[in-house]
């Protein structure tokens, strides 16, 4: 062993944060995993019932309601985020690295948010979009369309928009980090050249930009991804353990927590008996929703490198 790590010293210096993460991450992964084979409810003897957890969590129709609206909203979380937001993350990181007009403004007023706690968020738009004193619905009456006016935070079916809205003004900067970071990577002869050539603002972000960043963007892909499947905190404190009126802001995340430790669980009268083994059941299904698109990702990643 000592002449193993003699030849390799480097292995000592990684030796802490290997330990720090098996401990942290890996330990819990895999304690989640054997707990989703036992009927437990957290604190007294467990019963090993195999696999029954899973056939249960998808062949229980009360659970599999409360489970396909969760990932619906998840889903639909992670479109908006690669439709729309991602986009407007690109051009503005884009004004930005070229230090265009106003691009000192669009730095602070992007970056902003990120120093302002998920409550105090929720609180704010509380403020904006509240059917009797939200300052939206007042400036909607005040110029005369007051047609348009509408209790925004108690209709089901704008929860998640509301719920998507706030993560993007939260998290609009976190991806322009990235984005502006692999966007000085870029040749500036490149730039330069094209600036030359007659190539506006548009073309050479299209053309010159984008196929340089495209592995930055696959990354911001996943993370999207990650975060739209996990996301709790906006939802818990919009719409308590429930997920909401009618679950409209329901996530896999957030019916987790309430099947394991919330009074409002899909299992009913058996949560006393089995919270923790369900709970754990539903962490682990997405834990591999996450993981397999990691992996495919990942995949696809080196398949682009070696083209290149």
């Amino acid at each position: 062993m000592k002449k193993f790590l003699a030849k390799r010293p480097y292995l000592m210096f990684l030796l802490p944060g290997i330990i720090v993460y098996s401990v942290f991450v890996v330990y819990p992964i895999l304690s989640a995993g054997y707990i989703s084979f036992f009927r437990w409810n957290g604190y007294g003897p467990k019963e090993f019932v195999g696999l029954q957890n899973y056939r249960e969590l998808f062949t229980n129709v009360n659970m599999m309601s409360q489970l396909g609206n969760a990932l619906k909203n998840c889903l639909t979380i992670f479109l908006l985020s690669v439709i729309i937001m991602m986009p407007i993350q690109i051009i503005m990181a884009y004004i930005i690295h070229a230090k265009s007009r106003g691009s000192g403004f669009f730095q602070v007023a992007v970056f902003s948010p990120q120093f302002i706690s998920t409550p105090v968020i929720v609180f704010i738009f509380t403020l904006l979009f509240d059917g009797s004193f939200g300052i939206v619905n007042k400036i909607l009456r005040e110029t005369g369309l007051g047609n348009l006016a509408r209790p925004w935070m108690g209709i089901p079916e704008y929860g998640i928009y509301v719920v998507w809205f706030m993560m993007t003004w939260a998290g609009m900067g976190v991806g322009m980090v990235y984005f502006i970071g692999a966007m000085k990577m870029i040749s500036h002869e490149i730039l330069e050249s094209a600036y030359v050539d007659g190539a506006g603002f548009w073309k050479r972000l299209w053309y010159i930009v984008l196929p340089q960043i495209k592995g930055t963007i696959f990354n911001i892909v996943l993370t999207s991804y990650i975060i739209s499947m996990t996301v709790f905190d906006f939802n818990y404190i919009l719409g308590g353990s429930g997920g909401g009126i009618s679950g409209s802001v329901d996530t896999l995340a957030l019916m987790f927590y309430r099947t394991a430790f919330g009074e409002n669980s899909p299992l009913g009268g058996k949560v006393s008996v089995n919270a923790m083994g369900m709970g754990t059941t539903i962490a682990c299904v997405l834990f591999l929703m996450v993981f397999v698109v990691a992996i495919i990702q990942i995949i696809l990643m080196f398949r682009t490198k070696k083209e290149d």
